[in-house]
């Protein structure tokens, strides 16, 4: 009976961390789960997608379990893999850990381009800090095959509410603003209302920590330039960024 209620009890929690990580509960993925865990290969992988996308694009993803030999079942990374309306794609594998994994739409919003703020260890101070990420598609992979990310740490002064002051933008309830913060600081395309030449508008807009701005578009993903760099910002962001393997964040 105890080796039955553990055996419940970590598949729950699979299921559950699975759930956490953004790839849902289908029935079909939790059979898949149980069908793995019963088989007798020490690894095993299930495989599934998101529509979370941009439109066009679509999102696959492979996640991969091992067993130890007590038994134990342990989700330890996935595979995703972007392919874009016009057929590139873009691959990465994400390991997972207990604490400060990538969800499944934050891969998409890195794989599409955007940054997504991470809460990491630096070894260097001995503390947790929090950073911006985005990957660096001009460096070549890593031995491992996955992008280099670029990375924009806390001196380099992202600060998302004073960046949506300054793009104007308009909420009606201050638990708007809230959680606008924490989906652009995601990686989000978020929905927003905001003043242009005196006029209000709703549109989307992206967070840019590289600029320390806001890109804002109409609802048709057209660019709004209402955000310009601040004055010799790329000359110091050259000086302040960067760029580390993707082995030294423990995301």
């Amino acid at each position: 009976m105890m080796e039955t209620k553990n055996e419940f009890n970590q598949t729950d929690y699979l299921k559950n961390q699975m759930k956490y990580l953004g790839f849902g509960e289908s029935e079909q993925l939790h059979k898949d789960l149980e069908k793995g865990i019963n088989s007798k290969k020490q690894e095993f992988e299930i495989k599934t997608t998101s529509d979370k996308t941009l439109p066009g694009n679509k999102a696959e993803f492979t996640l991969k379990f091992n067993k130890s030999e007590n038994g134990g079942v342990f989700f330890n990374s996935y595979d995703a893999k972007l392919t874009k309306e016009n057929g590139e794609e873009i691959s990465q594998n994400f390991r997972v850990n207990r604490e400060n994994s990538f969800t499944a739409k934050e891969a998409i919003n890195l794989m599409e381009g955007r940054s997504v703020k991470i809460e990491f260890h630096n070894p260097k101070s001995d503390q947790q800090e929090t950073a911006f990420v985005q990957f660096n598609f001009d460096e070549p992979k890593t031995e491992k095959g996955n992008y280099m990310f670029q990375n924009f740490y806390q001196n380099y002064g992202v600060d998302t509410e004073k960046i949506m002051e300054k793009s104007n933008l308009i909420f009606d309830k201050p638990e708007y603003k809230d959680n606008a913060i924490k989906s652009l600081e995601k990686g989000n395309i978020v929905k927003v209302k905001f003043d242009l030449d005196d006029k209000i508008m709703e549109g989307k807009a992206v967070l840019n920590p590289q600029y320390r701005n806001l890109n804002l578009y109409d609802n048709d993903m057209n660019r709004i330039n209402t955000n310009k760099p601040l004055q010799g910002i790329e000359d110091e962001e050259k000086h302040e960024k960067a760029n580390v393997k993707e082995q030294s964040i423990k995301r």
